[in-house]
């Protein structure tokens, strides 16, 4: 078992299953030693999409929740593309849905961050943007994409 597989299981995390985007691109695209990551939206593995708006009717535990989500729907797009064994999270960009009042998406998007590092170590450390929207696909709360190198 590698080291990222044995962390997911330490954690009790499951990464969920994912079929193909739902419209007209790909959920990654490796160019050389890059693979861009399509935007992951806070869906569960079940199906359902955490939705709402901070500051509004969706508090900032909810949006941490989210973020978690995306994060794993944004590790289980990595491993079907390439293995999460020889990777490093170059670049987080995160949007969380909020009301116009809302102005604490970097402490929502630090459940992402703080999951990518859990389960990679020190290959989840990253440069990051974290940005409010006023609306998501889907109504969902927090979407996340990323720019990943892939080592060896």
């Amino acid at each position: 078992m590698t080291d990222v597989k044995e962390r997911l299981k330490a954690l009790s995390i499951e990464l969920p299953v994912l079929g193909a985007p739902r419209y007209a691109y790909e959920a990654t695209a490796r160019w050389g030693d890059l693979l861009y990551v399509s935007g992951q939206i806070s869906r569960t593995g079940s199906g359902e999409i955490l939705r709402g708006r901070l500051g509004d009717n969706a508090t900032l535990a909810d949006g941490v929740t989210a973020a978690r989500t995306a994060a794993l729907n944004l590790l289980a797009r990595v491993d079907d593309a390439v293995g999460l064994d020889h990777v490093q999270v170059l670049k987080l960009n995160a949007w969380a849905s909020s009301a116009p009042t809302f102005v604490d998406q970097p402490s929502v998007i630090d459940g992402a961050s703080q999951l990518l590092l859990d389960v990679l170590g020190d290959a989840g450390r990253h440069a990051r943007t974290a940005l409010p929207a006023h609306v998501l696909p889907q109504g969902a709360l927090v979407e996340l994409d990323a720019t990943i190198a892939v080592r060896g």
